[in-house]
């Protein structure tokens, strides 16, 4: 199940069905499947790539609004059930030299089988079904680059946006919103791999790098805005100062990367890209 462009595509509309075909047949079947449950995080990574694939041809894609709401609204049907989870392996990697996040861990119940999991894991077998029968006739505007290059220029310019408004206010909302942009711009990387692999690779390896430490950073979060629920007063205070001093250390770093990466203007990364996917198309 190649999550990228192949050879064999006839055009941009027949890559776009083939891939969102395959990614949705795959999270209905792992849905249906008795320990479903065990593999939350294996569906939201579904519906995700494939709103990636989406992005990439999004000015091209008339249905785009309608889908990704589509796929946004059946992974939000799963979140719950993927949240004690996070939290308690978020909890694992800052509970060393924190007192107060091993109390937490221990309090955090796990969650268990029953009626309300898996009457949510088959409304979104259901929901994600239905989509997967639309994407068997979704069709792009244009093909080849032309039909790949605008999707891929205003995903990486948002991605630049919103980097900037995080290094100017660095909440935890704006590095979110930031870590959804790389997450997407991994995907399109991952997509058009084989125009190039041994240069998309490499890039493709840092931005995973920088989307898993946003990622973290938003767990972090999370758990800090949790804390007050499970402990004291004064044990919830000392685990957010714990949790700050960890982002602080991620933003840099962060910020490091996402400087060099989002360096690029949109149109320049596209142009050479697309130069390219031409010889890889001649090829």
């Amino acid at each position: 199940m190649p999550y990228r462009l192949q050879a064999d595509d006839t055009d941009t509309t027949a890559m776009l069905r083939r891939i969102a075909t395959e990614e949705l047949s795959f999270a209905v079947e792992l849905a249906h499947k008795p320990e479903g449950a065990a593999h939350i995080h294996e569906l939201r990574k579904a519906t995700k790539k494939t709103r990636g694939l989406l992005r990439l041809v999004a000015p091209r894609f008339e249905s785009f609004a309608k889908e990704n709401a589509a796929l946004r609204d059946a992974a939000a049907g799963i979140a719950q059930l993927r949240d004690a989870e996070v939290m308690r392996e978020t909890l694992q990697g800052v509970a060393q030299g924190s007192a107060e996040a091993e109390l937490m861990h221990e309090r955090l119940s796990d969650v268990t089988a029953t009626a309300l999991q898996h009457e949510a894991l088959e409304t979104f077998a259901q929901n994600i079904a239905t989509i997967r029968d639309r994407a068997a006739h979704w069709s792009v505007i244009g093909k080849g680059w032309k039909a790949l290059a605008p999707g891929l220029s205003k995903s990486y310019a948002q991605a630049q946006a919103r980097m900037a408004r995080a290094q100017h206010d660095p909440t935890d909302e704006a590095l979110h919103a930031w870590r959804s942009r790389t997450k997407h711009h991994w995907y399109h990387t991952r997509l058009l791999e084989p125009i190039w692999p041994e240069k998309m690779q490499g890039h493709a390896q840092i931005v995973d790098t920088l989307g898993e430490l946003l990622g973290q950073h938003h767990d972090l979060a999370v758990l800090a805005e949790a804390a007050p629920t499970h402990l004291p007063h004064d044990a919830a205070k000392a685990l957010r100062h714990h949790i700050r001093q960890i982002q602080k250390t991620q933003e840099a770093e962060a910020f490091r990367l996402g400087s060099r990466l989002f360096a690029e203007p949109p149109e320049a990364l596209a142009d050479r890209w697309g130069r390219w996917f031409k010889l890889w198309r001649a090829g």
